[in-house]
């Protein structure tokens, strides 16, 4: 089937393994098709990743007793929920997350948003391709060869096409390929368990001393802010869905797809560096594994890398084209590639990778979190009812939306300032935090509820436009 564009010009549809012509406009209905069920190979594939392995080992670092470390872990991944209610405009509206944005921002406001969404897509694109290349890095020398630095370098060329490549062909090709590795990876990933069993039942376990609450709430950020992570593109992935899908299904299926590999690989990685020094957490966890499982277990970082990217770029494409970058999405996602692959091969040739993780992660959520807070907020007081239209047309004299919406700036700006206020880490220590709360990290949950609070008092009177 085809569909006309704005030109009028009849192009090809969604389809698997070609180019997919939709960008942020809104896909048509005859377009619209599948079940919420198959988002949770969406999200499932994706979660199937080494940085759940960090965060468990984070938590060992901090201190967390095993009580207190599930407690935190299932209480920041269900955060996930989120990720599911935030996809549901999706399916109303037929567009992307960051054109829905346009609705709640204003037609210029929504740029910063878009700018701040497309760096962290990068961010992470880069992260998932340094791990993946360190990843075969370590099979190479598993299968007897040492890489050369040029070697190297064409491991993460050859990482960054495939990748790219398939954020190119877009979402269609995506799904495909998340269906078809979701099983495969979630084999290894289980067959982990027994062997991280047996290996902390050998020896045992030294004694965790148990975190005070102040690091309790840095663990709670920590893992809130993988979920976060993704909320600036989830709707992207439901927009296909018809108008009418279930909103209870499209959020239940997502959260249970990210929920269940992100707790079952965090726990993981925890007891793993229970017993193991996980400071590099590929070679490290082998430590715990049969060579033979241990060559599976790089093969499973590779993969889940490159499935967590189809996402990210796929999202970064998508983010790119609602700050108004005129061209068509598969040649944003190609700019965007140039830039992720520049990124990677500093990070893996040039700097510490860890640090510049968490570093990562902390200056993320502080916008991240009210965003996403003004976002829920909307889609609430909405109802999930979206008029799509005037998302894209020139002008309010066109029936289009305002230039800017201060009352979500507003509430935008000042939850980013009160999560800066709140703010500990390495690169920035508020004095606030340090004299008032005693040095802990509540960045992420006091500019989430300073944002939804003032967003909720300015809208919750007016009508949705």
């Amino acid at each position: 089937m085809a569909h006309v564009e704005d030109g009028g010009v009849a192009v090809d549809s969604n389809q698997a393994f070609s180019v997919e012509q939709n960008g942020i406009n809104i896909v048509p209905d005859a377009e619209r098709s599948g079940r919420p069920a198959d988002l949770f190979s969406v999200w499932s594939a994706a979660n199937v990743i080494l940085t759940y392995v960090i965060v468990g080992s984070l938590l060992v670092v901090m201190g967390l007793t095993p009580s207190q470390m599930i407690t935190v872990v299932v209480a920041g991944y269900a955060v996930y929920w989120l990720v599911g209610y935030v996809s549901i405009p999706g399916a109303r509206a037929g567009t992307a997350t960051l054109a829905i944005s346009r609705g709640i921002f204003g037609s210029t406001g929504n740029l910063l948003p878009s700018l701040f969404s497309w760096l962290t897509n990068v961010g992470w694109e880069s992260v998932n391709l340094v791990l993946a290349t360190f990843a075969l890095f370590t099979l190479c020398q598993q299968l007897g060869f040492e890489p050369s630095p040029l070697m190297e370098a064409l491991l993460l060329l050859g990482l960054a096409v495939f990748t790219f490549g398939i954020g190119v062909l877009g979402h269609a090709t995506i799904l495909f390929m998340q269906q078809a590795l979701t099983w495969a990876l979630g084999a290894v990933m289980l067959g982990l368990i027994p062997q991280i069993y047996w290996a902390a039942s050998a020896a045992p376990l030294p004694p965790a001393e148990g975190a005070d609450l102040p690091t309790m709430l840095i663990a709670l950020g920590l893992t809130i802010s993988m979920p976060l992570s993704y909320v600036n593109g989830a709707a992207n992935f439901a927009r296909y869905l018809p108008k009418a899908t279930s909103g209870a299904s499209i959020a239940f299926w997502t959260f249970l797809g990210a929920f269940i590999p992100a707790t079952t690989i965090t726990v993981i990685g925890y007891f793993a560096a229970r017993v193991a020094d996980l400071t590099d957490p590929i070679a490290g966890l082998g430590t715990l594994l049969a060579p033979w499982y241990f060559n599976l277990y790089l093969v499973l970082i590779v993969g889940g890398a490159i499935t967590n990217n189809f996402i990210n770029t796929y999202s970064s494409g998508m983010s790119l084209l609602a700050m108004g970058l005129r061209t068509s999405r598969s040649k944003a996602v190609l700019l965007d590639a140039v830039l992720a692959t520049a990124a990677s091969a500093c990070a893996i040739f040039l700097y510490d990778f860890t640090s510049a993780f968490i570093a990562f992660l902390a200056l993320m959520v502080v916008w991240i979190a009210p965003w996403c807070a003004i976002f829920v907020v909307d889609t609430f007081l909405r109802r999930g009812r979206y008029d799509d239209a005037p998302l894209f047309a020139d002008d309010l004299a066109t029936g289009g939306i305002p230039r800017w919406k201060w009352d979500a700036y507003a509430s935008w700006v000042l939850g980013i300032v009160a999560a800066l206020a709140c703010t500990t880490t390495d690169i920035f220590r508020s004095p606030f935090a340090e004299r008032y709360l005693a040095g802990a990290d509540v960045s992420i949950l006091v500019g989430f509820a300073v944002s939804g609070i003032a967003y909720w008092l300015l809208r919750r009177r007016q009508l949705p436009s």
